[in-house]
């Protein structure tokens, strides 16, 4: 994680690779789990870019969590855009919270991919969405897995039928789909018959505690009580 502390400038202008046709297309998938006043999560959103593009499009709430600070202090300001410091691994939110989520070429990097998708179902209402953009695991893909394992990244890549059975078999039911070049995207809907999955990890705290965009972290969230999310935490 430590790459990413220096990283926001840069993140902050490959974000400028974002169309107003991107966000249609995006806010398109994710509009028919959104309602009127609806709750968006932009998991692992960095600078922001994707939150503030689908805030507008939507207009609806969108809330960026990431687990390094210095990425957000990049955020635009929107009245609809709000940001919090936290993890994939332990979501600081209720159950049910979202109406849907977005996980924009990150989830390679989640040290333990199966608690994030355990924590998305818990987050995401029964019936809401999960949309994850990734890049397949092939060809000219190889060379940037080896970068992000030199910089200590897992780069925990899976192939498009590979990520739409991980999710499915932890209560996120969908398809991937080809997208531009490498990238792909998984669209789910969260198992509405399922039993409510229970982070051992998870310290909600008071969602007032959510920060607006326009201003700098002037709080933390609960801290984890798993040691090796703490290490996540400080970039251990």
């Amino acid at each position: 994680m430590s790459f990413f502390r220096y990283a926001g400038p840069i993140f902050k202008v490959a974000g400028r690779r974002w169309s107003q046709h991107d966000f249609e297309i995006l806010a398109s998938r994710l509009r028919p789990f959104i309602p009127p006043h609806g709750k968006l999560l932009d998991l692992a959103g960095g600078t922001g870019d994707l939150a503030v593009g689908l805030a507008r499009a939507l207009s609806v709430e969108v809330i960026v969590l990431d687990a390094t600070p210095q990425m957000l202090r990049h955020v635009s300001g929107h009245p609809l855009v709000s940001v919090r410091e936290g993890v994939a691994e332990a979501i600081p939110f209720p159950a049910g919270y979202f109406d849907a989520l977005l996980c924009s070429d990150a989830f390679h990097h989640f040290s333990d991919q199966d608690m994030a998708v355990r924590e998305m179902a818990r987050v995401v209402r029964p019936g809401g969405g999960v949309l994850v953009l990734e890049m397949n695991p092939r060809g000219l893909l190889r060379p940037v897995i080896l970068l992000e394992r030199l910089l200590k990244e897992p780069a925990s890549f899976m192939t498009p039928d590979q990520l739409a059975q991980f999710f499915s078999a932890r209560g996120i039911v969908g398809n991937s789909s080809p997208q531009k070049g490498l990238s792909y995207s998984f669209l789910g809907t969260v198992a509405s018959d399922r039993g409510r999955i229970r982070s051992s990890y998870l310290s909600v705290d008071s969602p007032n505690t959510i920060l607006p965009s326009c201003g700098w972290l002037s709080a933390r969230p609960s801290a984890p009580r798993d040691a090796s999310l703490l290490a996540h935490l400080s970039g251990g």
